[in-house]
């Protein structure tokens, strides 16, 4: 560590200083996603990896089963850097396929589960994906979305076929498995049997996944991620033994698709590369969370806050004690830090060693960039990662303490935005040789390495005042003084642009009872005026049963921003 601070935290580096020397100084993997798999898993190879409705799989038969999807996917004509289109969700076949086309070196092309027809098409064209291996849950829509494009197969994978006996027969009884147009995984695998192959040497700097950004606030955008980057993840986790806590042997339940960065990186194969028994559940829905939280009582879990909200809320949980609760996490948009509060509490009520954590990232980085850790209840960026915070208005680099916009760098940056050069540049940007990545978020860092996230910059809103002087208002400020109210369940802050006044602010609240009094809105009104600038004062409230949110479980505010231009649209 530096002897004197520079002022400039992305020189200093504070946070490095939890880590450890021997972090700091052991170097990245090597290779591709599957080698760094199996080097991490040499010593434990008859220890179980996956654990299907109770059905386990052991890391050699895993092994044994991506090398028979590797062998089927060259006989199908798949060769290096050529795109395979995956839509499958947390299944043992999801994991099979995604480590075996990264054997061969081809890249994962990791189609959202609902998106519509029209963007599963394009997404199938921009990446000339012959190939196309999905879930029959998304069998129709692929074959309909598969028309006109380079897919010359289209390969069908029941959710049932690795479920136990008894659990996969019910499976199949309720749904309605089509075949047209389409072969059988079972088929497809026939086609590799008995052929020997030679697979090429896979670096680290090759494209592994192209995964899909959330549509939280725009369309959603390919991001190209080399195996350097899915492996850094998990080196990252594998060696923050310091403020961390897995240990091999301990199982990790799966709630988060594969289809988006973090499921992919996080929930599998940093799971898998720590050498956690990998709970899948292949429905990501929270209703059926809490359910599965008390079938299998793992030792670590990471999911949306929905998910977590579905746990405090279930009257069986609420009984339990959560002795074997290690890690339970959450990530995507916060709720509020009332309801963190609120969870943390709940869980050190019932004896979660340590209570909630948190993480901050995006798809660009593969995942975290820094998270909440079991030794600090703070976030610490990762040892691999850099971070300055840039003046929103000169762009100058900011010091200790100082809001402004967050930029990361790091091994796990995206290499582009797949084939849009043009958004690659608007994102990215170079300084003395290394590549930065604007996140568009609001934060800083304090004198002790704690990362704060305080707000997004592209949900900043701008007011007019009666002076004409324009001023910023800042929505997560206004939902944190909101959440604080006793009766507001979640909100969300959005603008309605008003040609004279900039963006009026339009609140919409959530209660937690619907026999709360009439006096709510004049409440929270008092409230704000009492703690926020008169520009930053909701001009509407609009009290809903439930927030919109998108397929990745967070609030879906381009949803709000339509219904705030026409508040009888909801």
């Amino acid at each position: 560590m530096r002897a004197e601070l520079t002022g400039f935290l992305s020189i200093d580096k504070l946070w490095l200083k939890y880590y450890g020397e021997e972090v700091l100084h052991r170097p990245l993997p090597e290779g591709s996603m599957y080698d760094y798999l199996t080097s991490c898993n040499v010593d434990q190879l008859d220890s179980a990896a996956l654990n299907y409705f109770g059905k386990k799989v052991t890391h050699r038969q895993m092994q044994e089963k991506i090398d028979a999807c590797a062998r089927a996917l060259t006989a199908y004509g798949v060769r290096a850097g050529d795109a395979v289109s995956l839509c499958v969700l947390a299944m043992p076949k999801a994991v099979y396929l995604l480590y075996a086309i990264n054997k061969i070196g081809a890249i994962a092309n990791m189609l959202v589960m609902n998106a519509t027809e029209a963007e599963i098409h394009e997404k199938l064209a921009v990446t000339k994906s012959k190939v196309v291996i999905t879930v029959d849950l998304a069998l129709e829509k692929i074959v309909q979305a598969s028309k006109e494009t380079s897919v010359k197969h289209i390969i069908g994978v029941s959710l049932a076929e690795s479920m136990s006996c008894v659990i996969g027969t019910l499976y199949k009884w309720k749904s309605k498995v089509k075949q047209e147009n389409c072969v059988l995984f079972s088929e497809f695998l026939k086609a590799g049997q008995g052929k020997n192959v030679e697979y090429p040497e896979i670096k680290a700097d090759a494209p592994a996944v192209i995964a899909y950004t959330g549509r939280t606030t725009g369309k959603a955008k390919g991001v190209l991620l080399s195996n350097r980057a899915a492996n850094t993840i998990a080196f990252q986790y594998k060696y923050a033994d310091k403020v961390l806590d897995f240990q091999k042997g301990e199982s990790f339940l799966d709630t988060i698709p594969p289809f988006l960065a973090y499921g992919l990186f996080l929930g599998v194969h940093m799971v898998l590369c720590v050498g956690l028994e990998n709970i899948l559940c292949p429905d990501p829905t929270a209703e059926h969370f809490p359910q599965q939280f008390l079938k299998y009582k793992p030792n670590h879990l990471s999911g949306g806050a929905l998910h977590i909200e579905a746990l405090m809320k279930n009257k069986k949980v609420q009984r339990t004690n959560l002795f074997f609760a290690k890690t339970i996490a959450y990530g995507g948009d916060g709720m509020n830090k009332s309801w963190e509060t609120d969870t943390f509490h709940f869980l050190k009520e019932h004896h979660a060693p340590y209570g909630l954590m948190n993480g901050y990232g995006m798809t660009e980085m593969a995942g975290p960039v820094c998270t909440s850790n079991h030794k600090f209840p703070v976030m610490l960026p990762f040892f691999c990662n850099n971070i300055k915070i840039l003046d929103i208005d000169t762009g100058e680099e900011l010091g200790y303490d100082q809001e402004g916009e967050i930029c990361v760098s790091g091994p796990s940056m995206m290499m582009e935005y797949y084939k849009n050069p043009e958004a690659t540049r608007e994102i990215i940007f170079e300084e003395n040789g290394t590549r930065w990545l604007r996140t568009g978020d609001l934060g800083h860092v304090t004198k002790e390495g704690y990362f704060r996230l305080t707000g997004r910059l592209k949900r900043i809103l701008w007011s007019i005042g009666a002076d004409k002087t324009p001023s910023r208002v800042y929505p997560m400020e206004i939902e944190n003084v909101l959440s604080r109210h006793s009766a507001v369940d979640k909100c969300a802050v959005v603008g309605r642009l008003n040609g004279e006044k900039g963006y009026l602010v339009i609140a919409y609240v959530t209660l937690k009872s619907k026999d709360t009094g009439d006096n709510v809105e004049k409440e929270l009104r008092q409230l704000c005026r009492q703690e926020l600038k008169e520009n930053s004062w909701p001009f509407e409230y609009h009290f809903v049963e439930k927030l919109p949110t998108t397929g990745a479980g967070k609030i879906d505010f381009r949803t709000l921003e339509k219904w705030a231009k026409n508040s009888d649209s909801f």
